[in-house]
């Protein structure tokens, strides 16, 4: 076979390259994808953050809070202690500061003109009190009700004893008469059959108090004296 180098190129030919297709760029999608997810989870931890309930403390933290705020407290109080009544004083607003009383600065002007003065205190009301005569009333005699009165004009007489043995009645009578009380006796004769009796008497009274202290000279002599009404 005989080759025609004259028409036949020396150097061969380059055969066309086959092109592939472009790739769809995946990474971008995958990109914006978690972009969105991510967006959206936290939209819904700040929902869900807003409308939960207020967190509470726990009860293991509880005594640190407690002894957190009384730190506070504690530190506070110092601090106003350290700072004495004058910083107190000076942050009290001028409207808020007590008013003077006047009752009590009249006072003051009067001790302080009574000083420079030399002027003694005047006390003429107590010395017209001392000098003043007064007159109190006073009831003179005994007052007496209308049962003091009724009374008053009954006639009393006491019964120191009753005896069977008028010997008995007889000494009775004289011991009583020495004790400065006027005794005597009476015999009340009793049916048929029946023992007299003898009756010590003390009296007769017009005046209820007469009557009183020798009821008490009677008692004294360990005797129950029985009062009896004449008229």
């Amino acid at each position: 076979m005989i080759h025609d180098f004259a028409t036949a190129p020396r150097t061969p030919r380059e055969l066309p390259t086959r092109r592939e297709p472009p790739t769809v760029p995946v990474v971008k999608k995958s990109r914006k994808l978690r972009g969105g997810l991510l967006f959206l989870v936290v939209v819904l931890a700040v929902w869900r953050i807003s409308t939960s309930a207020p967190v509470e403390v726990a009860e293991d933290l509880a005594p640190i809070v407690e002894a957190k705020a009384e730190y506070l407290q504690a530190a506070t109080t110092e601090e106003v202690l350290l700072r004495g009544p004058e910083s107190e004083m000076k942050q009290t607003p001028a409207d808020t500061a007590p008013k003077p009383d006047p009752k009590l600065r009249e006072f003051e002007r009067k001790a302080m003109a009574s000083k420079q003065g030399g002027v003694e205190n005047d006390y003429g009301f107590y010395d017209s009190l001392q000098a003043s005569a007064w007159r109190v009333p006073v009831q003179r005699g005994v007052y007496l009700t209308a049962e003091d009165r009724k009374r008053a004009s009954y006639t009393y007489i006491l019964q120191a004893a009753s005896l069977k043995s008028r010997s008995e009645a007889v000494a009775l009578v004289a011991k009583l008469q020495q004790r400065g009380l006027a005794a005597s006796y009476s015999e009340s004769e009793g049916g048929f059959g029946e023992v007299s009796w003898y009756r010590v008497n003390v009296g007769p009274f017009n005046n209820v108090s007469i009557m009183n202290k020798a009821e008490d000279v009677l008692v004294s002599m360990h005797m129950m004296p029985l009062k009896r009404r004449v008229q």
